[in-house]
């Protein structure tokens, strides 16, 4: 009886045993179980963190991409505008070229042809009076081809010279114009009133100014007023526009129609019969402006007046040197 009892005990313990053997192996198998889903969904966590880091890699990639073919975009956009404008300029270049070498040439013989006319003339004979009046022809047609061949030079000039830039002397620049050979012939006639800012200062280019203001005064005293009722005169006013310098020259002259006011700074325009230019000398004052960045307007009533307004601004990213202060008369 006593050895049933303890087998039955032996029995009860290794069945204890047994569960507890199952309880902790369930118990572990848990954990391992906790444990792997606890590393899967870290795993998940990083792969979405990865996948998220990533995806945002991506976008900025495709900005940095869309911003790329932006510019790219802009670039060909830019090239195709500076191309196609570049080829205007050319052909516009090319179209003046052609016009200038075929008027140029007209022109160039006409004062020739007038020569070799006054010799023939002048080998009939003549007396004192006559001589006189030949000489005089003479004379103007040379000043003509001097002032045609120095538009040329200044076209050429303008063109293709660099500059450097100064402080601008007006009244030395006004003392040159004096001497010139159109401005000296009608100077009895004319009455210059010149009108200079004191405080003026400009750095800019001497001679595309020279250019202008030469060209816009010998052609205020070309087409002066033959009316017998005013004194013709010009008046050229030059002050300080803040930054900038205003310059306006006034004529009483023969006035401009205003159908022709568009077509005066083409080349080889001659609007008046009184011309005795070549159309040159507007063109040349447009290209000299648009050199030093400045801005032109024309104002004019036919028979009456005319007034050229111009701005000039202070040059830049160019080379400056000062000039000495010297003293100059200006037209009086």
């Amino acid at each position: 009886m006593h050895e049933k009892v303890e087998a039955l005990q032996a029995e009860n313990q290794a069945q204890r045993l047994y569960i507890t053997i199952l309880l902790v192996a369930s118990l572990l198998l848990l954990l391992f179980a906790v444990a792997v889903l606890w590393s899967r969904r870290q795993l998940q966590q990083n792969m979405h963190l990865e996948i998220g880091k990533k995806s945002y890699e991506l976008l900025n990639i495709q900005d940095q991409v869309h911003q790329a073919n932006e510019e790219l975009r802009v670039i060909n956009t830019n090239l195709e505008a500076i191309v196609e404008e570049r080829t205007l300029r050319l052909s516009k270049v090319n179209r003046e070229l052609d016009m200038f070498l075929y008027r140029a040439s007209h022109d160039l013989r006409r004062p020739i042809t007038t020569l070799m006319g006054l010799v023939e003339v002048s080998k009939l004979g003549f007396d004192e009076a006559s001589a006189r009046m030949l000489f005089e022809k003479i004379n103007d047609t040379a000043v003509n081809m001097d002032s045609m061949l120095e538009k040329f030079s200044m076209i050429n000039t303008i063109n293709h010279e660099d500059y450097t830039c100064c402080e601008i002397d007006f009244e030395e620049i006004i003392g040159y114009i004096q001497q010139s050979s159109v401005i000296s012939t009608y100077a009895s006639k004319i009455n210059f009133d010149i009108q200079i800012d004191k405080k003026i200062r400009l750095i800019s280019e001497p001679q595309l100014i020279t250019f202008v203001l030469k060209n816009l005064i010998a052609n205020s005293v070309i087409f002066h007023s033959r009316a017998t009722d005013r004194h013709p005169m010009v008046r050229l006013t030059i002050k300080q526009m803040g930054n900038s310098i205003g310059i306006e020259l006034y004529d009483n002259g023969i006035g401009i129609p205003p159908n022709m006011l568009p077509e005066i700074f083409h080349l080889f325009y001659r609007g008046s019969e009184a011309s005795k230019g070549n159309g040159l000398g507007l063109y040349v004052v447009q290209k000299a402006i648009e050199k030093l960045s400045g801005e032109i307007r024309v104002e004019s009533e036919e028979n009456q007046w005319t007034s050229v307004h111009i701005t000039l601004p202070q040059m830049e990213g160019k080379t400056i040197y000062m000039k000495p202060e010297t003293s100059h008369s200006a037209i009086a």
